[in-house]
């Protein structure tokens, strides 16, 4: 296997390296033979084969890695590390990407997956050989970084017979599809850089559509080197956008549900620095979204398109190298050693002075010229206060995003400059992350349904009148209840759109819409959902033995039993708690701890049963004797933080897939 694997992995370097001279070699060719300034050539087999073959041969040795955990090659480091041969088979597969090495060859083979679907997509033979060389460059960085310092093949000169199994605490379903759908979003993100980066490389003639050159005479050398991102570029780049959105969402979401199910501590967001920097991706890629389709609607803020399309990937590059380098400590980091993390900020500083390099020397369009490609622009008309609503929310998403990375980032910075460590508390995230969302909320609300003042008005006080109902028996803080105002105010707002737009369900709702509604009432009813649990919630420390009972919240808890059983590669201590309500509802909780055969490590699983309006929580601490130490968590309106969770996603979901994606 391993030779195998190093063979494949060499293949792709060497093809990646021969997929951005070719290209060239082919363009200088016909160019010469053309005689014409302007490239109009036709990509022959040899500029475009080879890079397909090295897209085919990361994925097959993907496929070997994933294969070798299947059939327990233990001669494989990789393999040893992270498997055993009592693992049920989801977890071996899982396996493969546990490691450092073994993620970055699945971010690596997602990478090659989004860009061989971008090049077959792309019919613009003059910016598909432009991709061609850009994203050849990025794999060939990548290629060798795997190959170089973080190769999943590397082998033991042994065979051991079994394996040191996989950590338990990754031995989760969630867990187990979390890092391939959040790469599949972070690599989606190659897509607007490579557009980007080559649009500054294209002539504005070459943008420009035949009805539109017609119109518009005495094309100066202006024209022929400013940038110009024609519409149909335009709607391409907003769907890899789009999936990029989608798919992190999903990752993120994914993990969070894995903390709040896994970690014990009845949470599901810690503001870990790892979860963090997971962020930073998300909040720019939202940015860069709702700025392409204001270029869409109104062909305009270009300039400001194309910075955020290489700004987003680079924030991938530079997320992967904080997590990977070990510059940042976490409870989710990998293994990090200082020569990955020099490699990883090496491709960093590359992509980022090329592509802001070739950004900054690239002069706009002229504003006559634009003048005139504007009169005869034929893309969708959209109202302006929609735009502002937009920009102003696209405003107070980069202040949040410029206040994460800052808060990120300034305790390592601080460490290295200093002896004594210092700790950004939780707190401060959330209270400065609420300040930003409650004017996102209020914008949403006012700026993306067609209301007038009185309907707003309307809203607003209805808003007020909820937010009294549930706040009468409550304390809450002015944040808090400014927070449930907004979002009330939003996901009424929303509410009230699907009634007009399918008079009152008398008419089908359009994609368009349907993707808005769902994506803005999820997110207005997640600051809903998390506003409140963080108000109600409450938990107990229980200590006692079979019989006892406690009494918290509204709840009497009792310890029934503890019994013991074997799973396939664990034991099994589980006690029983029964929790009543005040109305004598029973609900049964069967917390347990697992001790892994062959990992011989103890884990604490937890027991949740969700109700629609809360969970209930238990995990156990320890066990002496016959006495039982553990917490009891009662959650409330956790269905509901997941619910706006999907969502959300389906509105980016029905904004990715329907007809018309402007």
């Amino acid at each position: 296997m391993s030779e195998i694997g190093n063979f494949l992995l060499l293949a792709t370097m060497c093809l990646s390296g021969v997929s951005v001279v070719i290209p060239w070699l082919d363009h200088s060719i016909q160019k010469k033979i053309k005689k014409e300034w302007i490239p109009r050539f036709n990509l022959g087999v040899t500029t475009i084969l080879p890079f397909y073959i090295a897209a085919l041969c990361t994925l097959f040795a993907f496929y070997t890695l994933v294969y070798a955990f299947i059939i327990s090659d233990f001669s494989l480091q990789n393999v040893f590390l992270n498997s055993s041969t009592l693992k049920p088979l989801i977890y071996k597969i899982a396996g493969s990407w546990a490691s450092h090495e073994g993620s970055m060859l699945l971010w690596f083979s997602l990478l090659q997956i989004i860009s061989c679907c971008y090049i077959f997509l792309l019919k613009d033979n003059w910016l598909k050989f432009l991709s061609i060389i850009i994203l050849s460059a990025i794999q060939l960085f990548f290629s060798s970084f795997i190959y170089f310092t973080s190769n999943p093949f590397n082998v033991f000169s042994f065979r051991a017979k079994e394996g040191l199994g996989l950590n338990p605490m990754l031995q989760d379903i969630a867990l187990s599809i979390h890092p391939p759908l959040l790469y599949l979003g972070y690599v989606s993100y190659v897509v607007p850089f490579t557009i980007a980066t080559a649009m500054l490389l294209t002539p504005v003639i070459l943008q420009l559509d035949r009805g539109i050159k017609k119109k518009i005479n005495n094309m100066d050398t202006v024209v022929k080197t400013c940038y110009y991102i024609n519409y149909s570029t335009l709607c391409l780049l907003k769907r890899f956008a789009g999936c990029g959105i989608l798919f992190t969402t999903i990752g993120i979401s994914l993990g969070s549900w894995w903390a709040y199910r896994e970690l014990g501590w009845g949470g599901f967001w810690f503001f870990d620095p790892v979860e963090n920097i997971s962020l930073f991706p998300w909040l720019s890629g939202i940015i860069l979204y709702h700025s392409i389709i204001v270029t869409v609607k109104t062909d305009r803020m270009q300039s400001w398109m194309i910075i955020l399309s290489i700004v987003t990937f680079l924030l991938v590059i530079f997320s992967t190298f904080l997590v990977r380098s070990g510059f940042v400590t976490s409870i989710h980091a990998f293994t990090f050693s200082s020569e990955r993390g020099l490699y990883l900020l090496g491709i960093f500083l590359i992509l980022s002075i090329g592509s802001i390099g070739l950004y900054s020397v690239t002069p706009r369009l002229d504003h006559s010229i634009k003048k005139k490609i504007n009169n005869v622009y034929t893309g969708v008309k959209t109202r302006y206060d929609k735009i502002l609503g937009i920009l102003l929310g696209n405003i107070f998403f980069l202040l949040s995003l410029i206040v994460l990375i800052t808060a990120t980032l300034y305790p390592p910075i601080y460490s290295l400059f200093n002896d004594k460590p210092i700790i950004i508390s939780k707190t401060f995230f959330i209270n400065n992350f609420i300040i930003f969302v409650i004017p996102i909320l209020c914008i949403i609300g006012l700026f993306t349904t067609r209301s007038s003042i009185k309907k707003h008005i309307i809203i607003l006080i209805l808003s007020l009148i909820i937010t009294y109902l549930i706040s009468s028996k409550i304390t809450f803080s002015v944040i808090s209840i400014l927070t449930i105002i907004t979002s009330i105010f939003l996901m009424l707002h929303n509410v009230h759109h699907l009634l007009i737009k399918t008079n009152y369900f008398r008419n089908r709702l359009k994609a368009s819409n349907a993707s808005m509604i769902l994506g803005h009432f999820g997110f207005a009813l997640i600051s809903f959902s998390i506003t409140m649990n963080s108000l109600l919630q409450s938990e107990m420390d229980f200590t006692g033995e079979v019989g006892t009972n406690k009494t918290f919240n509204k709840f009497k808890v009792t310890l029934q039993n503890i019994k013991f059983a074997q799973g396939k590669n664990y034991y099994r201590q589980i006690a029983e708690f029964w929790v009543e309500d005040n109305s004598r509802n029973i609900t049964i909780l069967k917390p347990e701890n697992r001790l892994y055969i062959v990992e011989n490590s103890l884990s604490q699983e937890s027991y949740i049963y969700s109700y629609l309006s809360y969970d209930l929580y238990a995990i156990l601490s320890k066990i002496d004797g016959d006495i039982i130490h553990a917490k009891i968590y009662y959650k409330p309106m956790m269905s509901f933080i997941w619910l706006g969770i999907i969502l959300t996603a389906s509105g980016f979901f029905i904004a990715l897939i329907r007809k018309n994606s402007s």
